[in-house]
């Protein structure tokens, strides 16, 4: 099993965090109030593993999280002060706060509970590999460059015809393309337009594609309903399957996905076990005018 580089990355960088100062580092102050390390550990760990790492690279983003701390806490101060901690509105959303909280952390404990090991998983991408042989079939493709000027007048005929007689006298085809060809989206990468399947192309294009026999062969200019192309072979790669090898590490990402869903679903279909919705309460709360 894998782990993405971005929760590796904020593994090891909280890893450093706490090696490198106490939780209760203070790293902002006013009055008696305080923000320290745990508050921002505590704070990130809500955001993806991703965000994590990105936010602890960033001064300036650690700097606003720990200024929002610093504003949430000393607003809630104020809260309890005015009484507003008392009001039955504000106590059930603190109820339904400190829940929600409980309940993912307890999820999140589950999930590490029910972690598939290595046999399941490898089990689950042998069938997953042996029953559906059609997903693992990659199709012929065909990498290829191009130039494309624009219009359907003579004068971009000429244009094309003229880069042609430039490429067949030696002059290369992807410096001209990032000079020449009116395709942004390739032109930059020196026409090059990846490899491809049949179809993936508008018809006149592909015929001229197929019409080229060997890397390096360059059409004539092609006319379609976006100007005029000219079109190098790169290479054809035939179609085959791909091996167990080259897709395992993928089904096992995935085996481990649909075997921790299917472990959680279970858990909630557990814990629901029994209950009753009161569907005339509900129907009643669906007649009520918003709040």
């Amino acid at each position: 099993m894998t782990i993405s580089r971005s929760a590796l990355a904020a593994c090891l960088m909280f890893a450093c965090m706490a090696a490198s100062a106490a939780p209760d580092t203070v790293l902002m102050q006013v009055g008696d109030t305080t923000v320290t390390e745990a508050d921002v550990q505590a704070e990130i760990l809500r955001a993806p593993p991703q965000a994590r790492a990105q936010a602890l690279a960033s001064r300036q983003t650690l700097h606003l999280i720990v200024r929002n701390l610093m504003t949430r806490r000393l607003l809630a101060r104020e809260a309890q002060a005015s009484g507003l901690a008392a009001t039955d509105p504000v106590r059930t959303q603190v109820r339904l706060s400190d829940e929600r909280v409980l309940a993912d952390a307890r999820l999140q404990q589950f999930t590490t509970e029910s972690e598939p090991d290595a046999a399941a998983l490898e089990s689950y991408a042998k069938t997953t590999y042996a029953a559906q042989p059609e997903r693992f079939a990659q199709p012929a493709l065909t990498h290829a460059r191009h130039i494309l000027i624009e219009g359907d007048t003579d004068a971009s005929k000429a244009e094309a015809e003229k880069l042609l007689a430039q490429i067949r006298g030696g002059a290369s085809f992807e410096e001209l393309a990032k000079a020449h060809s009116q395709d942004k989206g390739s032109a930059a990468r020196g026409g090059d337009l990846g490899s491809f399947p049949d179809g993936k192309m508008v018809p006149e294009f592909e015929a001229a594609l197929k019409a080229l026999k060997n890397p390096g062969d360059v059409s004539e200019p092609v006319k379609t309903q976006f100007g005029w192309h000219l079109i190098e072979l790169v290479e054809r790669t035939p179609a085959r399957q791909r091996g167990f090898d080259e897709v395992k590490d993928e089904l096992v990402r995935e085996g481990r996905a649909q075997l921790l869903q299917s472990r959680r679903s279970q858990k909630v279909t557990s814990i629901l076990d029994g209950a009753q919705l009161h569907e005339e309460a509900i129907d009643a709360l669906l007649q009520q005018p918003a709040r």
